[in-house]
Formats: C-alpha cells, sequence, structure tokens
C-alpha cells in the first residue's frame, strides 16, 4: 500500500486535456485522460522527483473533481500543515477557529474593492475539527466536521444562521523525503448545510448561508525546507467543488522560527485563483448573496480569487501539544470578501514509545539516526519503523531528549 502511486505518459494527458477545453467538455476529457494513461499496475519508481510529484497531484485534482459533481451543493476545510514524519500507530487531534469579518468586496478588477450598501456587514465564525490515525509510517488519514455561525446585518434585518458546516475525510502520504520533504494530501468533503442532502438550498433564500454548499474534491501537494533552526514551507494544489463553482489553484508560502524552547513566530501569503470559469453568471451569484449575506460574497461568489496575508505567534506547552494565534488580512483578490480574521490552531500529536529487548549477549541498537550496523529483536521492533530511512524525525527538543525518552 505504502509503494501505490499514479503515473501517466505527459504528452498523451495533456493532449486530451487541451482537446478538452476547445470542445468544451473539460471534464469529461480529465477523466478519460487520466483512465487512458494509468497503468494497471502501479510502481515505487513512477515518482521520482519534485516535479512528477506536483504532477500526480495537480492530476488527482483533476481526476477526483468529477467524481464530486452531484448537482448538490461546502466551503472547504482549512489547509493544516500535515505532520512531517510521523510513526506507525500514532494519532492526533486538531481544532482551527477563525473569527472573520467583511464589510467591503474586491471587484472585477484586481485590487479594486467597494464598501457593502449602507452599514451592511458579515460576521463568521467558524471551527473546525480532525482527528487522525497513522496506518504506515507514510501514510496516515483524517476526518473532522465544521461548525459554523453567520451573522450577516443589512439596511433592514439582522439575521444569523449557525450549524455543521461539512464532514470531510482525506489522507496524507510521504512523496519525496531528501533535500526537500514534500507530503501529498487528498481531501474530499460533503456539505451538511443548505445545499447537502439535509437542507435544501434556494437561490433567494434569506437564511445566510454559512458556507458554500458544495461536495469537493481537494488535491494538495505540502513542501518544507529546513534552514537551520528555521523552515519554509508551503503548497500547491488544486481545489473541485460542485454547483458549477468555479474551480481553484490554491497555494500558499510562509516561514516559521523558534523564539527560545517554547515559543515561536511565523507569517506568509496564501490564495487561490480560479482554474475554469463558474457555470453560472455573476449576477445569479449576487442574488444570493444579496438576499442572504447582506451582499458579501464571502460564499458561492463567481469566479473568486484572493491573496491573503498570515502571521502568527505559537506556544508549545510540551512535545506533543502546539498552540498558534494569528491574524489574516486579505489584500487583494476578485469578486471575493475583503475583510481579516483572527485565527487560532491547536495541536495534539501521540508519539508511541518503542520497547526493545536487550540481551547480554552482546547485541546492539543504534539510536534514532545513527547509521552503523545494529541488529533487531523481530518481535518487538518494526524494520520498517526503525529503519534511518524511515525514522520518526523529531521536532519537538534537541536529538538527546528524543533518544533519551525513546530507551525510557
Amino acid at each position: 500500500m505504502k509503494n501505490v502511486v499514479f503515473s501517466y505518459r505527459k504528452s498523451r494527458f495533456f493532449v486530451t486535456v487541451f482537446d478538452g477545453f476547445y470542445k468544451n467538455d473539460l471534464r469529461a476529457n480529465l477523466a478519460e485522460a487520466m483512465l487512458r494513461n494509468t497503468p494497471s499496475s502501479l510502481n515505487k519508481s513512477a515518482l521520482t522527483s519534485p516535479a512528477k510529484a506536483l504532477a500526480l497531484v495537480v492530476s488527482l485534482g483533476c481526476f477526483l473533481g468529477p467524481l464530486f459533481q452531484c448537482g448538490q451543493s461546502l466551503a472547504a476545510s482549512p489547509i493544516e500543515t500535515p505532520p512531517w514524519s510521523w510513526r506507525k500507530g500514532s494519532f492526533g487531534i486538531s481544532s482551527t477557529t477563525e473569527y472573520f469579518t467583511s464589510n467591503a468586496n474586491f471587484g472585477p478588477m484586481r485590487g479594486e474593492f467597494s464598501r457593502l450598501a449602507g452599514d451592511n456587514s458579515l460576521t463568521d465564525f467558524n471551527t473546525w475539527v480532525r482527528g487522525r490515525y497513522a496506518f504506515w509510517p507514510k501514510f496516515s488519514m483524517y476526518s473532522g466536521f465544521g461548525v459554523s455561525q453567520v451573522r450577516a446585518v443589512d439596511q433592514v434585518n439582522e439575521k444569523t444562521n449557525s450549524g455543521l458546516t461539512e464532514a470531510y475525510l482525506g489522507g496524507h502520504f510521504t512523496v519525496w523525503r531528501k533535500w526537500l520533504l514534500m507530503v501529498a494530501e487528498i481531501e474530499a468533503g460533503m456539505p451538511l448545510d443548505a445545499g447537502g442532502p439535509l437542507v435544501n438550498f434556494s437561490k433567494t433564500q434569506t437564511t445566510p448561508l454559512i458556507a458554500d454548499g458544495a461536495y469537493y474534491a481537494r488535491a494538495i501537494l505540502h513542501m518544507r525546507r529546513n534552514l537551520g533552526p528555521a523552515y519554509l514551507f508551503g503548497y500547491v494544489g488544486t481545489h473541485i467543488p460542485s454547483e458549477g463553482l468555479a474551480k481553484r489553484l490554491l497555494y500558499g508560502v510562509y516561514g516559521e522560527f523558534p523564539i527560545g524552547d517554547f515559543l515561536m513566530a511565523g507569517g506568509g501569503i496564501d490564495g487561490h485563483e480560479v482554474l475554469i470559469n463558474d457555470e453560472l453568471t455573476a449576477a445569479e451569484r449576487n442574488v444570493t448573496n444579496v438576499s442572504a449575506n447582506a451582499g458579501s460574497q464571502r460564499y458561492r461568489s463567481f469566479d473568486p480569487a484572493i491573496l491573503r496575508a498570515r502571521g502568527w505567534i505559537g506556544f508549545k506547552p510540551g512535545k506533543t501539544v502546539e498552540i498558534r494565534a494569528g491574524y489574516m488580512q486579505a489584500l487583494t483578490g476578485l469578486r471575493d470578501a475583503n475583510g481579516s480574521a483572527f485565527t487560532l490552531n491547536v495541536v495534539f500529536s501521540s508519539i508511541p514509545k518503542r520497547t526493545f529487548r536487550t540481551r547480554p549477549s552482546g547485541d546492539r541498537i543504534s539510536a534514532p539516526g545513527n547509521t552503523r550496523e545494529f541488529r533487531l529483536d523481530s518481535e518487538t521492533a518494526d524494520p520498517e519503523v526503525i529503519a534511518p530511512g524511515n525514522d520518526f524525525e523529531p521536532q519537538r527538543g534537541d536529538d538527546l531528549n528524543e533518544t533519551e525518552r525513546l530507551f525510557d
């Protein structure tokens, strides 16, 4: 399972894709291209460079997207930085909270924005919770849900709506661990509010939208480069929603550095651009925005694009807990809500202990990262886990403390 990857013949794939643009039948041609160029036997050597890993993620996003074009109506879960290494059997729990406010929209010209009519405004309080489990050293899965409360104020009414927004399932797998760490992510979600199987959606509804209300597929490639105690990280990917909404290119670039033993600070930029245009018109989308969300283009907007800046400070009260509080500000965009947000992210991750059986005959067990010869006790040690190339990479504390903890 850990060696399963997709490969394809690039020339035939992209010829079919561009032919889809010409015939206005892109989704069908993308699926045809993936099926035609994916071999029956999947091999480990197919993924041997960062470029191929990026091509894999983009093609998977294009392939999975049509599976969720169900005619139903979800703003995707937040993109969380994945664990860069983990052990089989480890688990984690995380939560992300965002308090967003806006009283303006970006217009059809990039960077141009205008205030909502009168004193209209929109406030959005979101929380997402997810749990993760590592089935193998290079593969883990997660699932979670979101909940939101939206307050829309226009010249006549002050309206609120709250409830579950979406449920989602995803997974991470390691694709590259050399000079650059690369982890791929695949996620699928379904709406739990208006537009989903539980709540009907109406274009002229007056109840505020708390999410896009669309099924979606998402494929992302996360990357990290260590620079001494600090590191750079980011992602690129695709987001494919249903309901005719625009298909998007996702991106983000960040940096983080430690401050002493318990604090860290970081920041960067992220955003999205349109890959495939909305199937409806701007006027049709604006009908819902005006009637439900006081004119804000926070959800279900027409061909939105945005660039945001983020900054945060973090605290590590223990080796398995990290807390980050931050601030986000929209910088520029197209047909999207112009606003700011306060964010809070809490992550707990377990680190299973290893147990070894020593013998007086002189058997040796090396410390993590030591490549000198060693012998394993097959009854109590998993060769896949302890192998130096797949070993857990300590991310909290120094190597000496980590080694001493492992042998407790």
